[in-house]
């Protein structure tokens, strides 16, 4: 699977010679983590283990909300923070923000829940 980063402009990707973890990192980006390496998914500890399968403490922050982001690799944001969340149901991006009761809101200051493209 594979995603682009934002930060350095380029895509993240794992492949059938390249076994690694894919996870949202803090700035909301896909983040690549190799075989072995220990990282935070904005909830829980993990380390990428053989063939790319994560293990991690199995922890589910009620308070946060667990949202799938543009490149489709699932995270976890902090209640105000605001995410690119990408809608399966609408098939679409969408900018939304993670509510004071861990619910992700998509709707806009007009009260419009819109995809950033169709």
């Amino acid at each position: 699977s594979s995603g682009i980063n934002a930060e350095y402009g380029g895509v993240v990707s794992c492949t059938s010679d390249t076994a690694c973890c894919l996870y949202v990192d803090d700035s909301g980006n896909t983040a690549r983590a190799m075989v072995g390496m220990s990282y935070y998914d904005g909830c829980n500890n993990c380390v990428c283990g053989g063939m790319g399968s994560a293990g991690c403490t199995r922890m589910f922050c009620v308070s946060k909300c667990n949202y799938k982001n543009w490149d489709m690799v699932r995270g976890w944001a902090a209640q105000g923070d605001g995410i690119h969340v990408y809608d399966e149901k609408a098939g679409c991006p969408k900018i939304c923000s993670c509510t004071n009761r861990g619910v992700i809101d998509c709707h806009d200051q007009d009260g419009v829940d819109n995809c950033i493209y169709n």
